[in-house]
């Protein structure tokens, strides 16, 4: 573990010339479905049983390269993306396999955004990151919460359509709200990397560890906007984070994203752009994305790219050469003939 963190920390500082490559394989895919042990959104969990279950899902894999096994911040085995919504008032609803939120926000006026350490969801992520950290022996590392950011949330709590007709109508009482956000924001970081940092160093979000306090900023909501108002709302809010976190990545979700990279290369503290290709578009390794890449690089950018099978390992292999780069290929079956060719291959740039 100490060696894959030394790796990742020279790739964020720059202290390296080739590329990083992270793949991971199944040693049993009998994985424990996490839901069976927290049901429902208002009855906390035996988290002793619920973070035992999590460490024994991680020895279901072997994790080559500078993949590291990790403890999720997740409420079961549900996608639980912008925990700041929960966090500052909004009703959460369990799916099967997401977490939902309930609109709350009738008037802006009435609704006062700040950190609260007696929300019912603050003191459910404490409860299961302390005792993740209870259980820490360095053998695997801990997500911090995936907080999300000022208009998602937003957009979760108004409603999509109301924030939209907000964004043109009010704009000065939705920067008055990301003011609040922020504020909210910080001190809930703050908040678990307290707990957080009393055993493991550095910080790490969903995507990957830092040195430093780091998080993979993005805006779902920002598919829906013009470059104009990307820059009125989204890099406000950046900039208002921006010395607050020390190694910020951003999360391009999609072509529909594509429109805002001119202005994310523009920033000279977003130090990673992570190029997620989106459900059922085009892979890294096409001419659609291939083009994006070479430009985020060539602005001096650091950038995180898939790759599912040989050969689009291979296209971006050869392109891409680069100690700037950083190529997931996610996990492969070897039981399976396509995925063990896959991973020998791999294997030869690791």
């Amino acid at each position: 573990m100490v060696e894959k963190l030394k790796k990742i920390e020279d790739w964020w500082n720059e202290k390296t010339n080739r590329p990083l490559i992270g793949i991971s394989k199944i040693n049993d895919g009998n994985f424990i479905n996490l839901n069976d042990f927290w049901k429902e959104e208002n009855n906390l969990p035996d988290f002793e049983k619920f973070v035992n279950a999590q460490i024994e899902n991680t020895k279901k894999l072997e994790y080559l390269g500078i993949l590291y096994p990790s403890l999720p911040h997740l409420w079961g085995s549900r996608g639980t993306p912008m925990t700041m919504t929960a966090y500052i008032g909004g009703k959460v609803l369990f799916g099967k396999e997401t977490v939902w939120f309930e609109k709350v926000i009738n008037d802006w006026k009435k609704f006062k955004i700040e950190f609260r350490q007696d929300n019912f969801w603050v003191r459910a992520s404490k409860k299961l990151l302390e005792k993740q950290i209870e259980k820490y022996n360095g053998e695997f590392l801990i997500w911090m919460p995936d907080f999300g950011d000022a208009l998602t949330c937003f957009s979760l709590l108004r409603g999509v359509e109301n924030l939209l007709i907000d964004i043109i109508e009010i704009p000065e009482i939705i920067i008055e709200k990301i003011d609040e956000f922020v504020d909210a924001w910080i001190k809930s970081h703050k908040f678990f990397h307290s707990i957080y940092s009393k055993k493991i160093s550095g910080d790490a979000c969903w995507l990957l560890w830092a040195p430093g306090k780091t998080y993979a900023c993005q805006s779902d909501f920002s598919t829906m906007i013009s470059p104009k108002l990307f820059e009125k709302f989204v890099v406000y809010e950046l900039e208002k984070l921006k010395d607050y976190l020390e190694y910020i990545a951003w999360h391009l979700d999609g072509p529909d994203e594509i429109k805002h990279l001119d202005i994310l290369l523009s920033l000279p503290y977003i130090k990673v752009i992570q190029v997620v290709p989106g459900a059922g578009r085009p892979p890294c390794a096409s001419s659609l994305w291939l083009p994006v890449i070479d430009k985020i690089l060539k602005k001096g950018k650091n950038v995180i790219i898939y790759a599912s099978d040989k050969e689009q390992f291979e296209i971006l292999i050869k392109n891409f050469y680069s100690g700037k780069v950083l190529i997931s290929c996610g996990t492969v079956d070897t039981k399976n003939l396509k995925d063990r060719r896959f991973l020998n291959f791999v294997e030869k740039y690791i």
